[in-house]
């Protein structure tokens, strides 16, 4: 039981040091994105994690900001202050960074594991080792950034259509014009609650693409880790995520 317990520790460990060695060396190497094939490589990867993803992050953040707006009703009754304050609160600081970081894992977190572990399988990263290009330069770098300015702006937007949509949604019910609850929610909204709902969404896409881009370009050589990796990619991005939206409601108490 000790050894298995510290087995799993000393993996654990082992793995964190590779995922913090890879982010610093992804973020200072982003110069390298100025370079037009590593740029294709950055633009097609925001297109995937990004514009592919708007309309599943519509469609969720509408059906959430629904969801809130008409709960807090049943439960407030005609209080609409207090379904702007639990908009601003839920929508803006909790759950748009936290949804939106989980459909980016399961969409592009997995996605990427499979396709790194793929061509390492097929022998295209040696290929590049051979005519002296740098895999991480080249698949890593265009990655880590790519994701993490995608899980930014899908936030951004994530929070757009579910505050609209629940604000519009309450008005309704509320017989209060949308207008008002738009310029109450402005009034109530304070600026650091917005940096702090950006700041978790770039921390939390930094995290997710640097342990994708680690279970996949470390995976080895036969076809059973492929399957392998992205549910490692997929697990320990989602604790990571977990952990780290853990911590960021432990600095907001201090």
């Amino acid at each position: 039981m000790l050894r298995f317990v510290g087995r799993k520790l000393l993996s654990g460990f082992l793995a964190l040091t590779g995922y913090t060695s890879l982010l610093v060396y992804g973020l200072s190497n982003w110069h390298v994105l100025r370079i037009e094939p590593i740029r294709k490589g950055f633009y097609r990867q925001i297109f995937f994690s990004g514009n592919e993803a708007l309309h599943i992050i519509g469609f969720i953040g509408l059906l959430l900001g629904v969801i809130v707006s008409t709960q807090t009703f049943s439960l407030a009754g005609g209080d609409s202050s207090l379904v702007v304050k639990v908009m601003a609160w839920v929508i803006v600081w909790e759950v748009g960074p936290l949804f939106a970081a989980i459909i980016i894992i399961a969409r592009s977190g997995s996605a990427i594991a499979v396709e790194l572990a793929l061509m390492k399988i097929d022998g295209e990263i040696s290929s590049l080792e051979r005519m002296g290009v740098s895999p991480l330069h080249f698949l890593v770098v265009p990655r880590i950034i790519g994701v993490a300015i995608s899980v930014v702006a899908l936030t951004a937007y994530f929070q757009i259509v579910a505050v609209v949509g629940g604000l519009a949604v309450s008005s309704l019910f509320q017989n209060v014009l949308f207008w008002d609850q738009i310029h109450r929610f402005v009034g109530l909204v304070n600026p650091w609650l917005l940096i702090g709902g950006i700041l978790k969404s770039l921390v939390f896409g930094l995290a997710i693409s640097t342990i994708a881009c680690f279970h996949g370009i470390s995976a080895g050589m036969t076809s059973s880790v492929v399957p392998q990796a992205a549910i490692k990619a997929v697990i320990r991005a989602l604790l990571a995520v977990f952990v780290l939206d853990i911590l960021f409601a432990g600095l907001r108490l201090i």
